[in-house]
């Protein structure tokens, strides 16, 4: 559970920057692990930025262990990491490694931040667009209902590409989550698209509501390597009433989401809503879809089966 750490406690080490993006964390202010991502490895560009190494240390021996580790205690500390930040974390600290003793800080520096930069625009922003892409192109111009579950901002690119580039027409319906309404955001952004949008503020009468879909989207934050999909708390309900009606399941997820973990339900990895707990009850704030329920899943090297996850992860290692 998100602790939301006062800055007065985190260490002495921990550089503006992170402190700020701890706080934001811990508020929830971000919430989706794309956005989650990046603004850490922006602040982490800061910390490079402001580094100089001790006489007598070189950059790849000192910066990991007492400079960067605080970092990441600190964030860690505010709420716990998302997949995809641990991954990025590790792929830093592999950089670092790498630098060559010889190599003057500056250059390395330097190095470090392009390196970031490339990793930032790869691995987010031009996986987004190519997922947005591929997943518009399974839309029917011809009247596909659309369903979706909360906000994902995958999702949302991808319906409005479907709709402003591809010129599609489509309807959409955005189930919401009762304690987290954030689908109703969604709706005018694309009824302002002119795409005819239906909400349903619960998971009440699923069965009755899924009767007429053509596709159901859900935006991923994390698969796992059994090909199960970790996600926002109540898409397994909707994905299981989808299966059951022979509706395709459709997941979104940018590769540096997979983790090499595996899940079989949703109590070994999660997070608890820390405004909705007690003593006696809480409420996570994830749930696991067993990849049974999930026809395929969508990332920036295609469309895949969920079983593939694992493949995909050993071919990631190899580039």
């Amino acid at each position: 559970m998100a602790k939301r750490i006062s800055i007065t406690q985190a260490d002495k080490d921990v550089h503006p920057a992170v402190l700020a993006l701890g706080q934001k964390m811990g508020a929830f202010a971000l919430t989706n692990s794309t956005d989650r991502l990046e603004a850490t490895l922006l602040a982490f560009k800061q910390v490079i930025d402001s580094y100089t190494t001790p006489q007598g240390s070189t950059m790849s021996r000192h910066f990991t262990s007492h400079v960067l580790n605080p970092q990441v205690e600190y964030l860690s500390a505010c709420r716990p990491m998302c997949f995809s930040m641990g991954n990025a974390v590790r792929w830093l600290k592999m950089q670092v490694s790498k630098i060559d003793i010889d190599v003057p800080e500056a250059d390395a520096k330097k190095d470090l931040t392009e390196a970031i930069d490339n990793f930032l625009r790869e691995r987010i922003h031009v996986a987004d667009v190519v997922i947005a892409e591929l997943v518009a192109d399974l839309i029917s111009p011809d009247g596909d209902l659309v369903v979706t579950f909360m906000h994902h901002p995958l999702v949302e690119r991808a319906l409005l590409h479907a709709r402003v580039e591809q010129q599609k027409s489509f309807r959409v319906m955005v189930i919401d989550d009762p304690f987290e309404p954030t689908g109703r955001a969604l709706v005018p952004r694309l009824s302002n698209q002119g795409i005819p949008v239906s909400y349903v503020p619960n998971l009440a009468a699923l069965g009755t509501l899924l009767q007429e879909a053509s596709l159901v989207f859900f935006g991923a934050e994390s698969m796992f390597s059994n090909g199960a999909m970790y996600a926002q708390a109540g898409t397994c309900d909707v994905a299981l009433f989808a299966n059951d009606l022979g509706i395709p399941v459709i997941g979104l997820c940018s590769t540096i989401n997979f983790t090499e973990r595996v899940a079989i339900d949703s109590q070994t990895y999660n997070e608890i809503d820390p405004d909705n707990h007690t003593a006696d009850s809480f409420r996570l704030l994830f749930d696991t879809t067993p990849d049974k329920y999930i026809t395929a899943v969508v990332t920036e090297l295609g469309k895949t089966a969920p079983a593939s996850v694992p493949v995909i992860m050993r071919k990631l290692e190899e580039l």
